[in-house]
């Protein structure tokens, strides 16, 4: 297992299950000097698990960021080999810090970031990766929430960001700034290609996700249904069984 000290308050453990959707694999946070509170435990899979508890030498709790398998899958089995609770608390205290709790929905409805107040560094979760963008996974996810998300991370201003997913971002502005124009983009795509007559969601991905490897089409799928919801919603447009049109 790849274990890394990343400041004097946070170590990671990278579990193993490496895909197009989960970069490197899923990252496993320790946060707090003796006893860390453990951020996303990541799949149900023994070793990974283990390693995070030899790391840990004991946990006093457990924080999810969101349910998907990848971040949670072994949480209850975490909790039993290290007879910690899972947390769900507006402010954690650890060994040197405490984190608080910041909504983020968007990527899915129950998403949530924490924000390490000593280091006023952001756990994001799948809001923000290390590497790429995220998929807005509909129907759970909602594009016009995320977007909300973006600029209240934005407004946060974090000095780091820890990813669920990819390498550390230590320079946060630039890649929250990339992340809100990225999907502006997007959604000028999805109106572009409906503007040409482009009605399934077929048509309509093939001409607006141009850009992406056939490997992560299925994440840009939910995605583009995600934009074309909040199109509906912005009433810029309407749908008609299978097929969209702009209004």
């Amino acid at each position: 297992m790849s274990t890394e000290r990343l400041s004097p308050l946070v170590r990671r453990v990278l579990a193993p299950n490496p895909s197009p959707w989960t970069l490197e694999g899923t990252n496993t946070y320790l946060v707090g000097r003796a006893r860390p509170v453990v951020i996303d435990p990541g799949p149900d899979d023994p070793a990974h698990l283990d390693a995070v508890l030899e790391e840990a030498g004991g946990a006093s709790g457990i924080l999810l960021t969101h349910r998907h398998p990848d971040h949670a899958e072994g949480a209850a089995a975490f909790a039993a080999r290290a007879d910690a609770p899972i947390l769900d608390e507006d402010e954690t205290a650890v060994d040197g810090g405490r984190l608080r709790r910041i909504p983020t929905p968007g990527h899915s409805s129950d998403h949530v970031a924490f924000l390490l107040a000593e280091e006023h560094a952001l756990f994001s979760g799948d809001h923000v990766l290390g590497r790429g963008t995220t998929v807005v996974a509909h129907p759970d996810g909602d594009m016009r929430a995320y977007l909300e998300s973006l600029e209240r991370v934005q407004e946060l201003a974090p000095s780091r960001i820890y990813p669920g997913h990819g390498p550390v971002i230590e320079d946060p502005e630039p890649v929250l700034a990339f992340y809100r124009r990225h999907r502006g983009e997007r959604e000028a795509k999805v109106i572009a290609a409906l503007g040409v007559q482009a009605r399934s969601l077929d048509e309509i991905l093939a001409r607006a996700y141009d850009d992406v490897a056939p490997e992560v089409e299925p994440a840009a799928r939910l995605s583009l249904q995600a934009h074309l919801a909040k199109l509906v919603d912005d009433g810029l447009a309407h749908a008609e069984g299978d097929a969209w049109r702009l209004r």
